[in-house]
């Protein structure tokens, strides 16, 4: 139900900011006032549990993918402000540190995830109650099928609203592809997001909520929001487990006295296919090739080379990528399900080991790559190093130029930029995209390179 980056319009995603800020300061007031100091770190676990519920992916028809947000079940255990905090928070975190979700999409996902999620899941569960209890403490089994109920209209009316923020914007930017944003109407968008929600998505969600809330009322735990709930709630965290998250780039990084190619986003390493890497080139100070060894070691290709290594090069081609309604899928677009556009992928890796000849010059083959302009390895603290960015042999003006998966800045009309690394593995990115004509599986051609170097501490 995550909208991710690039699918929402600034008229759309900038007005659910608008509307988001001021609930975040009723909400943080409202904390503030009926929160004490002692019941703060169950806060602190209810945004854990969304965070681990909502990285627990299920497949469902048609070959995509849900899961579960939590959100009900927090607000009913703490109250729905505290959940709005508390899933807010579980929602920034994935968005700017996981990438799941978009950056832009903050204030829609947090309206439909954490505020429709919270104040559908805590009123209806609490109407259920009133209606269906006759005097007295409610029983168990009332409160599970309250908590499901609630549970299930919570996700879905927030999958909804997911669905006509995501469908409005055909009509608002049209219904190309290349526009940017989500190009399928609301007839469209609906159906596909409430048919996994309807069906899958929100009996699991309704079966996680009431088998939680049954437990809580055996062991005779207070069913009105009480925090003493919280802890329980760990338990279904610890069961769901954290899982994957996509990531982004491939790079080389020192292992030892080896080197790795992996693929990963900041300190997380994901597996991959390794028949992705093409060639794989070692050159000494003087630029000349170096014989090597490769193998494949956990998540990643290792490579040990036979001599004194200067340069280390990897060429990966990662295939057909597809960004759908639902998520990004490593398919070409016919093959992909709900399409907004596709790209094939191809992935240049360079690695300074030592400064030589061949680390100060383009390479050649390389058809975008990151020349420094000095040498990196000599850098001393407060210096900056200055590299410039090729495609195809000539400088690449407005390119926009990342260090450790953080934007630095864009390239000048001489494909030149500054980077001031610290003192650690430095990870320099720049992506190359232009429109592809004739494939029916691609819209575009995206090439990525990165250059990896360590400065000493």
């Amino acid at each position: 139900m995550h909208i991710p980056e690039g699918y929402l319009g600034p008229a759309t995603y900038g007005s659910l900011w608008a509307v988001m800020v001021p609930i975040w300061g009723v909400a943080s007031r409202k904390v503030k006032q009926k929160l004490g100091t002692a019941q703060v770190p169950h806060l602190a676990m209810g945004a854990v549990f969304s965070l681990v519920a909502m990285m627990f992916v299920l497949p469902v028809p048609g070959g995509t993918t849900g899961h579960i947000s939590g959100t009900a079940l927090v607000a009913i255990l703490l109250g729905p402000w505290p959940a709005i905090v508390a899933v807010s928070v579980a929602l920034v975190i994935q968005a700017t540190v996981l990438g799941v979700g978009g950056i832009t999409a903050i204030g829609a996902n947090c309206c439909n995830i954490a505020v429709i999620g919270a104040l559908v899941g805590a009123c209806s569960y609490r109407l259920i109650v009133a209606i269906a209890r006759r005097g007295g403490e409610p029983s168990a089994t009332l409160c599970a099928a309250a908590g499901a109920v609630a549970a299930y209209l919570a996700i879905n009316v927030g999958a909804l609203s997911t669905a006509c923020m995501l469908g409005l914007q055909a009509a608002i930017y049209g219904t190309e592809g290349g526009s940017g944003y989500f190009p399928f109407p609301l007839e469209v968008a609906i159906p596909a997001t409430m048919f996994p929600h309807l069906t899958v998505v929100g009996a699991l969600e309704g079966t996680v909520t009431a088998l939680v809330l049954f437990l809580l009322r055996q062991k005779g735990a207070p069913m009105k929001y009480g925090t003493k709930m919280v802890p329980w709630v760990l338990v279904v965290a610890a069961v769901l487990g954290p899982t994957a998250v996509s990531a982004h780039d491939y790079w080389i990084e020192k292992r030892g006295a080896d080197y790795a190619v992996v693929y990963g986003h900041r300190e997380q390493r994901l597996e991959y296919d390794p028949a992705a890497i093409k060639k794989i080139t070692v050159l000494n100070a003087a630029g000349e090739s170096l014989d090597f060894s490769r193998e494949v070691q956990g998540k990643a290709i290792i490579i040990r080379p036979a001599g004194a290594a200067a340069l280390i090069l990897a060429d990966l081609d990662s295939g057909y990528w597809s960004k759908t309604i639902y998520g990004m899928k490593n398919l070409p677009k016919r093959k992909a399900s709900r399409v907004v556009e596709a790209f094939r992928a191809y992935h240049h890796s360079k690695s300074i080991v030592a400064w030589g000849a061949a680390a100060g010059k383009p390479l050649e083959g390389m058809k975008l790559d990151i020349v420094p302009l000095m040498n990196p390895l000599d850098l001393k603290a407060g210096e900056s190093l200055p590299v410039r960015v090729l495609f195809d042999g000539a400088p690449l003006a407005d390119a926009k130029v990342e260090l450790d998966h953080d934007q630095i800045g864009m390239t000048d009309r001489e494909g030149t930029v500054k980077v001031a690394p610290t003192p650690c593995r430095q990870l320099i990115t720049v992506e190359r995209r232009e429109p592809l004509t004739g494939d029916p599986d691609a819209n575009f051609v995206v090439v990525t390179a990165t250059l990896t170097f360590e400065v000493p501490q």
